[in-house]
């Protein structure tokens, strides 16, 4: 049986964050939205934070919060998605631009 390991940031906004700087697979999701508007979690294959400029970069996946939402799931394909540089994140407005909606995120990863 295999297990994920939990890693975190909280508040995260329009500034690009490394979560994970290797080879990972993504097997969970979870963000908290802080906001009063609906929020995207944006999830980058980069093994630096320095590798993406949120609203050019393209995320490889990406995941709506409801507004207000107290805690959303994460949508991805069964056995979760492999990255392969590592995990940036970032939460904007849009699923693709670059204006900040500040979430808490928990990402399961093997």
């Amino acid at each position: 049986m295999n297990f994920s390991d939990v890693v975190s940031s909280n508040t995260v906004g329009a500034t690009a964050v490394l979560l994970v700087g290797h080879k990972c697979a993504v097997t969970a999701i979870r963000a908290q939205n802080l906001t009063a508007a609906d929020a995207y979690l944006q999830l980058f294959d980069a093994a630096a934070a320095a590798d993406v400029v949120v609203g050019t970069t393209v995320a490889r996946w990406w995941v709506q919060s409801d507004a207000n939402d107290p805690s959303v799931g994460d949508g991805l394909p069964n056995g979760g998605l492999m990255f392969q540089n590592g995990v940036v994140v970032a939460s904007t407005t849009t699923a693709t631009n670059n204006t900040g909606a500040n979430q808490h995120v928990r990402l399961g990863i093997q």
